[in-house]
């Protein structure tokens, strides 16, 4: 009740409130997102991140360092760390580009390609959480309100 009240008197005198700002929601969001993939990978041994690595390599197998890094919206030296630890621990391969000595493909090791399962699994659960008491109209209707709001500032660059 106090976060209308609040969002209500912030709109009336025209004030910027940290507590009502998108951004700062969705920072947050993005954060509890983490934690929550977190808490269910830690028995298994990976992080979020290694997590979107694979459930990527999953959809996209042999892809470069470098698209991989830009389908996840990540920094190159990022995901570097991300694929060593994988690497370490057998679930992904980088072979070098025949044409190209400088770029790496990524492909999924045995052990990975078993984790596809697992990547479903997971990846449901922490949905099915998240949304818990969206319809799936709202669900779809949010999903489509981000991806606007997204390419939105993404044309502002």
């Amino acid at each position: 009740m106090a976060r209308k009240k609040n969002s209500k008197i912030c709109e009336e005198q025209n004030r910027f409130s940290i507590d009502e700002c998108l951004g700062f929601i969705a920072n947050r969001l993005v954060r509890v997102f983490q934690k929550a993939f977190d808490k269910k990978l830690e028995a298994h041994g990976l992080t979020s991140a290694q997590f979107c690595v694979l459930a990527k390599l999953l959809e996209e197998e042999g892809i470069t360092q470098t698209e991989l890094a830009h389908r996840l919206y990540i920094e190159s030296p990022t995901l570097v760390r991300t694929l060593d630890r994988m690497e370490e621990a057998n679930i992904i391969e980088r072979r070098r580009d025949p044409s190209d000595r400088r770029a790496y493909h990524i492909h999924l090791k045995p052990k990975g390609k078993k984790m596809r399962d697992f990547v479903d699994e997971i990846g449901f659960a922490v949905h099915q959480e998240a949304t818990k008491g969206l319809t799936k109209d709202q669900i779809e209707n949010l999903r489509s309100t981000l991806f606007r709001i997204w390419q939105n500032l993404e044309n502002l660059q």
